[in-house]
């Protein structure tokens, strides 16, 4: 069963610190632009904090037009653009700020946002870390940053980063929570408990800090902890069907496989192509000895997800107690074929 540990937030960044125009002396119209340019560059700043994003950007295009080299006016109707979705807009205000300053420390951190979201991870990659080498206090790149470390399944590249975001940002709850899964990839469970609950006290109402958490109890086997807090996790978000899964998932490890399957049936409630949990559920009711419905929720697994190893194994497993030798050995070569020691395991002792 796999779970998503990192869990990615948009950050926008906007001028605080307006900058008021300057005496200029009269005749001198570049002087004369850049104050009129200053002055509606504010009143854009003022109608983005009223919420009012068409007539910010309205604002800044006509201070871009008076001086076209206006950084912090290119860079906010970019930063503007991209809470708005446009974001070939954005990437286009971001180029041309880097074109004037390459030395833009936010310019670069959200053009690595939007090559992020594109799925760009080494153009993403490049942007976050020319943003940390500007400025080596910028713990949002260095976050992201961590979050690609994690994905190339690079951790110990991505837990120093998560630190250093931690460190430049000492409560920085999304940090914590990633590098607890860090941890957990790393088999430090101790270790991510510990950071799950630092990302917990930081924001109580982030559930997926609790679903990691009860999953990291899980795995040491604190079967009650773990329910507890998939039970917040739930709480929080009432149609979270993989907390849901998760719960029944240590019901089962606990014993209870009633109950489990009550959550599972949940689960797949909220989410009827949830293949996990039809697996899982296929786990409980073999224990239960309904072999034959094990089968059935196996199947139903794999005509959602064909190459979905465990339902294989676990199928394989209910045909051999129902005494289909031959269909146990072809699910399990199968489940051998996807990667899974067991599957090979089993065909080699038991399959001739």
């Amino acid at each position: 069963m796999k779970i998503k540990y990192l869990s990615f937030i948009a950050f926008f960044a906007f001028a605080t610190n307006i900058t008021k125009a300057q005496d200029v002396a009269v005749g001198d119209e570049s002087a004369i632009n850049v104050a009129k340019a200053e002055e509606i560059y504010n009143r854009g700043i003022e109608k983005f904090n009223t919420q009012d994003f068409q007539g910010a950007i309205e604002a800044f295009d006509s201070s871009i037009t008076l001086v076209p080299t206006f950084e912090k006016a290119i860079f906010n109707r970019g930063s503007v653009k991209y809470q708005q979705k446009d974001i070939l807009g954005a990437m286009d205000d971001f180029n041309k700020v880097i074109e004037l300053n390459p030395d833009s420390n936010k310019a670069h951190f959200f053009r690595g946002r939007i090559f992020y979201d594109q799925n760009n991870k080494e153009k993403a990659m490049s942007d976050f870390t020319r943003a940390i080498e500007i400025d080596n206090t910028n713990a949002d790149a260095y976050y992201y940053r961590g979050g690609l470390y994690f994905l190339d399944e690079k951790y110990e590249d991505a837990l120093k980063d998560f630190d250093n975001a931690i460190k430049n940002k000492p409560n920085y709850a999304y940090a914590y929570n990633d590098r607890g899964s860090v941890k957990r990839m790393l088999n430090d469970i101790d270790g991510a408990i510990q950071d799950y609950k630092k990302a917990i006290a930081n924001d109580g109402k982030m559930f997926f800090a609790y679903n990691n958490l009860g999953s990291a109890y899980r795995i040491n086997k604190k079967y009650d902890e773990a329910i507890t807090n998939y039970n917040k996790a739930i709480e929080l978000k009432k149609d979270y069907f993989i907390a849901i899964n998760n719960r029944g998932y240590a019901k089962h490890e606990k014993g209870d496989y009633k109950a489990a399957i009550e959550d599972f049936n949940k689960a797949i409630q909220l989410d009827a192509k949830y293949v996990q949990a039809y697996n899982n559920r296929a786990a409980s009711k073999f224990k239960l000895e309904d072999y034959e419905g094990s089968v059935e929720d196996c199947n139903k697994a794999i005509n959602l997800q064909a190459d979905f190893g465990p339902a294989y194994l676990n199928r394989g497993i209910a045909y051999e107690m129902l005494r289909e030798d031959e269909k146990a050995c072809k699910d399990w070569s199968k489940a051998a074929s996807l990667g899974l020691k067991n599957g090979k395991n089993f065909s080699q002792q038991i399959c001739n």
